[in-house]
């Protein structure tokens, strides 16, 4: 419910969405299932509010080779691509190079959104997408058409 929230709250503000379901789920498989886990979290946020000035010190240099390391944990999963069906194969890598090449996760997103279903339409298996995924279609189709061309 916190992550809905979060969620929602972001939006309604015209930020990023927060995203502190993965911080809550580290903590789970880590073994802490109390509240308490929650509010250690919760003050650790905070602090970071008034830390933020001292992280911002820290040059991208300092930090790049781990953020390359946790890219590379998160490519692992496209070891579960099926690289026999290009319906499933090309959106997949689409989806994976825009989020890279644009730096925003929401239009890669938006961009397999609108392929995948598209790649199963033209070769004749629309039946394996479902009415949510045609939903989902059309409204990532109206970020492509009504968004500004200069901010890709």
């Amino acid at each position: 419910m916190a992550d809905a929230l979060a969620t929602t709250g972001a939006a309604l503000l015209g930020t990023t969405t927060t995203g502190a379901f993965i911080e809550s789920a580290t903590g789970i498989e880590s073994g802490a299932r109390t509240g308490f886990s929650s509010l250690v979290t919760a003050f650790m946020f905070a602090l970071c509010l008034f830390l933020t000035p001292i992280f911002v010190m820290i040059p991208p240099f300092a930090y790049g080779a781990a953020l390359i390391v946790v890219g590379f944990m998160m490519l692992a999963s496209a070891r579960q691509l099926r690289f026999d069906d290009y319906t499933e194969l090309f959106p997949a890598v689409a989806t994976i190079a825009l989020m890279a090449f644009t730096y925003n996760i929401g239009f890669g997103m938006a961009a397999g959104f609108v392929l995948y279903p598209l790649f199963k339409l033209l070769s004749g298996r629309s039946k394996e997408t479902t009415v949510g995924l045609w939903v989902l279609f059309v409204i990532s189709l109206l970020l492509f058409v009504f968004y500004p061309y200069g901010k890709v």
